[in-house]
């Protein structure tokens, strides 16, 4: 893989947090403004859920979908302007509100470093808590359409686009309901790992928005076929990286637990490889801890030191790899000799972001 690209695109994406941030704190104080409610405390709780709603959708993230948009939209050749930008507000709105959602289903309590929105809301009431994450996260999601409804593009192509979104969405809940039921299903496998990954992240991070970007700049079928093959290649490798991060990175970097994953029993390749290829005593020693919330800080270090020791961790790790050098020769297929060079940014991006995420701390 071509470790130039890769930095070249961590630092274009850097410069698109930059711009998009910048765009979402301005929609969410002109949104707080709008005010609503037919009584002074109503009108008052419905700030203070926009308020919290405004700061974890602002809280220091990657904007991966929107950049796909971005991007998507630019493998046509044209610039993306102000109506793209408005999608791509959308996909973020969209995706803090599954944030907020996954989070409550997940028991995390942090979130980039901050509390998570039935933790924020749930303090001294834990049942208030979670339903307020499930109606913030409404309230957030229905947001994220209505932006993407109203960029001001051709109407027929939005409806078309605003539909992909839906759609992926669906997939994508139905991947979510997949993982929570995969624990009563009997044996974790891999076929059973990726098969989530394929429906949710493949699908939810790199297909969705990608499409939605091609198809409001209005790219042949033939290429955003070709979008989809990248999507479940890049996506999967994304979220082996993420497992692996979500296990054995810094919280400090990831904002997040490095326990959580396995305390809480999570479905991951991680799991699953140490199952199949690990010794009795390193299964045993993952078990103790896999989906064990009481286990203690000795059970989880020797559950993960069972993860490293069995070859699950280098199976991963390689797994990643291997996906991501077959996104970016399906990228470069995208290469043709009469390409503008608007063109031709996108497929390095899209290169070079393969490259990335399989070797991010974040």
């Amino acid at each position: 893989m071509n470790n130039s690209l890769g930095y070249l695109a961590k630092e274009r994406l850097e410069e698109l947090v930059i711009k998009i941030d910048q765009r979402l704190e301005k929609y969410w104080n002109e949104e707080i403004e709008k005010e609503f409610g037919f009584e002074e405390s109503q009108k008052k709780l419905v700030k203070k859920v926009l308020e919290h709603a405004k700061e974890h959708n602002l809280r220091a993230a990657k904007r991966l979908r929107a950049s796909f948009v971005y991007f998507g939209y630019l493998l046509s050749g044209k610039k993306p302007g102000e109506e793209i930008w408005k999608v791509m507000e959308g996909i973020e709105l969209v995706q803090t509100a599954l944030l907020m959602h996954d989070d409550f289903m997940d028991e995390d309590e942090l979130r980039r470093g901050r509390p998570t929105t039935h933790e924020y809301f749930g303090e001294g009431d834990k049942h208030y808590g979670e339903s307020m994450a499930v109606n913030v996260g409404d309230v957030v999601l229905c947001l994220g359409y209505e932006r993407v409804l109203s960029c001001g593009l051709d109407k027929e192509k939005v409806l078309e686009a605003t539909k992909i979104l839906m759609r992926g969405i669906t997939n994508t809940a139905f991947g979510q309901i997949y993982d929570v039921t995969l624990p009563k299903l009997g044996e974790l496998t891999e076929e059973k790992v990726l098969a989530i990954h394929r429906a949710k992240t493949s699908i939810y991070t790199f297909q969705n928005p990608l499409i939605i970007g091609g198809i409001l700049a209005g790219l042949d079928e033939k290429v955003l076929e070709t979008l989809k093959e990248y999507s479940f290649k890049g996506g999967v490798a994304f979220q082996l990286q993420d497992d692996v991060l979500g296990m054995f990175g810094e919280q400090e970097k990831t904002g997040k637990s490095v326990d959580s994953d396995l305390l809480q029993g999570k479905s991951t390749l991680l799991v699953a490889k140490t199952l199949e290829l690990g010794n009795e005593a390193q299964k045993k020693a993952l078990l103790e801890a896999w989906g064990n919330k009481e286990a203690t800080e000795g059970e989880i270090k020797k559950a993960k030191m069972a993860i490293k020791e069995s070859g699950s961790f280098a199976y991963s790790v390689d797994k990643a790899k291997q996906l991501a050098r077959e996104a970016v020769e399906i990228a470069e297929s995208l290469n043709k000799n009469n390409l503008n060079r608007e063109a031709k940014e996108a497929i390095d991006y899209l290169k070079g972001i393969a490259d990335y995420i399989v070797t991010r701390e974040i």
